[in-house]
């Protein structure tokens, strides 16, 4: 197989979101929370990481569970002001996977197109790629709010390979999820690159086709698919 394009996901892929969030927690809990006892700490920040649920939830949905069920410090924030404080802070807290600087160069240096598709609110995800100045690499990036259509969607797939006029026939895609990356990829005729150990493979029908167990791995693999 010639792979001349690669196509990655943003959150658990290239950023490793479950650090950037714990990270967060603590300045959360830092700013707003009132602790009883620095041994509360740690159960409090069990507790966000659970009602996040991964990023997969709305954001004021979870800020006013998050207002009703803790303690805070006065004055009370509102929600738009907790909503303020996660907009502005969390890009900031970004943590780059492991090896995802040397993959990108590798890639760059293959002479490989790159694309980037995530799910979520623009400005968010663009802070985030841009606070670990990883845009250059990309030769296009669809965010799904700016296209108003999400994984596992198969047009936006389509959207991003016709924005690099690339064919699916020579395209991976390298994400975390089963349903939004592997199988949104897979019905828009791309190969599907599963990097595991963020999220359970849960289609009961069929494994994936790739799997990776790190970001490294991914050379490896293209390495032996131009083979």
């Amino acid at each position: 197989m010639q792979v001349d394009t690669v196509l990655l996901d943003l959150d658990n892929t290239l950023l490793n979101r479950r650090a950037a969030f714990l990270v967060f927690a603590e300045r959360f809990i830092d700013k707003f929370i009132q602790l009883s006892n620095e041994t509360e700490r740690k159960s409090i920040i069990n507790y966000l990481v659970e009602a996040d649920r991964d990023g997969y939830r709305k954001k004021k949905e979870l800020y006013e569970e998050i207002r009703s069920s803790l303690r805070f410090k006065e004055p009370m924030p509102t929600i738009e002001q907790l909503l303020e404080y996660w907009f502005s802070e969390f890009h900031q807290c970004s943590v780059l996977m492991d090896g995802a600087i040397e993959v990108l160069d590798y890639l760059k240096a293959k002479g490989i197109k790159l694309g980037l598709i995530t799910n979520g609110a623009i400005r968010s995800q663009r802070s985030k790629i841009d606070q670990v100045n990883i845009r250059s690499y990309f030769d296009t990036i669809v965010i799904s709010d700016e296209v108003g259509i999400k994984k596992p969607d198969k047009l936006i797939f389509e959207i991003t390979l016709e924005k690099l006029k690339s064919n699916p026939q020579n395209t991976i895609f390298v994400g975390d999820q089963p349903i939004n990356d592997i199988a949104g990829a897979e019905a828009a005729g791309i190969r599907g690159v599963w990097l595991s150990g963020f999220s359970e493979w849960i289609i009961p029908d069929r494994e994936p086709t790739y799997t990776i167990q790190n970001l490294q791995q991914l050379i490896q693999l293209v390495e032996e698919l131009a083979s």
